[in-house]
């Protein structure tokens, strides 16, 4: 199947479709965004590979000594691919099951920061061990502990599937519009999700703790994570915590597939590429 060259009014500028030997490492790295006291992080092809034109990521039992999980680390383009503005979509089958917290998320990037008070975290979506529902949202996250979110109760940000009884053996299209004004969301080109990211239109949330929208403007980088609910996310897990958490008899692996990614751009949006980000430390 050809890759569309136009989406949204924008040109094809990035893209990977999983169909090669193995992982791309121009175009993708690893960073730990996570950390619980009960994981093992391994990059290896036990948890994360290339196979059958799919980007495959699992979740096993661990036999480390002090460790009940292993998953892999954030995978990410931190370090290889940066843009702002454009219409991003991906082709996934997701985990929708007790325990599974997958993610297609982005944050600022390191690289070409410009707001320095407080850093932007854009949620494109996460499942929190649900079979049929997932969720978007903005934070900003400052120093010494000051953060931000946007408040959930006034914005809608949930998309429930009607027909979910199949819903974690399925591909569906995952969407992220953003622009100078806001950032819309799509699940199979459903909009289902508009977050202002200009004052006047609401976009300053938080404004008492972390004043501005400036970090929503800052160049980001995608990360893809296939995270747990288990024991170890909290220190005194509550019975409801425990209650989505993973046990002992809960059916392992946990699979995320990526079939594609692509991001389309139009004149004024901006991306960087591995090239570039390596050129910054060679200065």
């Amino acid at each position: 199947m050809s890759v569309p060259q136009e989406k949204m009014g924008r040109r094809l500028v990035w893209h990977d479709e999983f169909d090669g030997p193995g992982i791309d490492f121009d175009k993708w790295c690893f960073r730990r965004t996570m950390g619980y006291s009960d994981r093992e992080f391994d990059n290896s092809e036990r948890c994360i590979r290339v196979e059958d034109g799919n980007l495959h990521m699992q979740v096993w039992r661990s036999d480390k000594e002090g460790c009940r999980f292993a998953l892999n680390e954030g995978f990410t383009t931190c370090h290889t691919m940066n843009f702002r503005y454009g219409y991003l979509e991906m082709r996934a089958r997701v985990p929708y099951r007790k325990g599974a917290w997958p993610s297609f998320w982005m944050q600022a990037s390191p690289h070409y920061r410009e707001c320095k008070e407080w850093m932007c975290e854009t949620d494109i979506f996460e499942v929190f061990s649900s079979d049929r529902w997932l969720g978007s949202c903005l934070h900003k996250w400052g120093k010494n502990g000051k953060y931000a979110m946007l408040d959930i109760n006034k914005v809608p940000r949930v998309y429930t599937f009607e027909n979910y009884e199949n819903l974690n053996n399925e591909y569906h299209i995952y969407g992220y519009e953003w622009d100078p004004e806001e950032m819309k969301f799509y699940v199979d080109g459903h909009l289902f999700a508009t977050f202002p990211i200009t004052v006047e239109g609401g976009g300053d949330f938080g404004h008492e703790v972390l004043p501005g929208v400036k970090g929503f403007h800052d160049f980001q980088f995608i990360i893809m994570n296939n995270e747990i609910y288990s024991e170890g996310n909290w220190d005194n897990p509550t019975p409801a915590q425990l209650a989505i958490a993973l046990n002992d008899e809960d059916e392992m692996p946990i699979d995320y597939y990526v079939d594609w990614i692509r991001l389309y751009q139009k004149d004024g949006e901006e991306i960087r590429v591995k090239a570039d980000i390596d050129a910054l430390s060679d200065k």
